[in-house]
């Protein structure tokens, strides 16, 4: 549990917007519901600074690539690091439909017919009555965030091919702070009975991941953490 007394000051400043912005929407949502959509509305506040701290968490694992070609048998880290860096600047670019709100870009025909909100961007399509955003973004994602932040640590801890693999790919892993902070924000955000919660949601799970991989659990560490 050692890790608890070396919580840096960016996370405990992180921890304490999280919990802040938890709470505020706890209360619009109980006392002025057309303040909560404000506050979670499409381009608003909210979603901004979801896609700044995924573009950010990108950045991050682009830096890591520098710094594993330094290193002289990086293995698959490289690979690890450029995949994840993808990813996030995917999602950050999903997350305020590629700025067309922002520059006025008209949506395609596809996406117009395609999109439930007629937006360019992925997750909002829907494919043969399939909500791509339910079934991928909400229910899969949700199941591997469940595996990341509660036993990621345990399995590679006491499952040797997990360790292995571990120290094969070298993924950022939480350390207790990181997953004690996203379950307990996701409980209080629970409490708001609207799909808008999702937003706040978006954005804990970006600060999160922005701070998890600036200073991730070691596999070294994993007994001492």
């Amino acid at each position: 549990m050692n890790s608890l007394k070396n919580i840096t000051k960016l996370e405990y400043l992180f921890f304490f917007l999280l919990f802040a912005a938890s709470g505020y929407g706890i209360y619009l949502a109980y006392t002025d519901m057309n303040a909560f959509l404000v506050f979670t509305e499409e381009d608003g506040m909210v979603e901004n600074l979801t896609s700044l701290f995924l573009f950010a968490a990108s950045g991050v694992c682009i830096y890591r690539v520098v710094e594993y070609k330094k290193v002289k048998k990086p293995g698959l880290w490289i690979l690890t690091a450029a995949v994840l860096a993808f990813l996030f600047f995917f999602a950050g670019g999903e997350e305020i439909s590629w700025g067309q709100r922002i520059f006025g870009i008209q949506s395609s025909e596809f996406f117009l017919e395609h999109n439930k909100q007629a937006e360019t961007n992925l997750h909002n399509l829907i494919v043969d009555g399939v909500n791509i955003n339910k079934l991928i973004f909400s229910q899969i994602l949700f199941v591997v965030m469940v595996i990341y932040f509660v036993f990621a640590r345990l399995l590679i801890n006491k499952v040797s091919f997990f360790g292995k693999l571990e120290q094969q790919f070298h993924v950022p892993l939480p350390k207790i702070q990181h997953s004690v902070v996203m379950i307990a924000v996701s409980g209080l955000l629970a409490l708001i009975h609207n799909a808008k919660n999702a937003e706040l949601l978006e954005m804990s799970f970006a600060f999160i991941f922005f701070l998890i991989f600036l200073n991730p659990a070691k596999v070294n560490e994993q007994k001492e953490n």
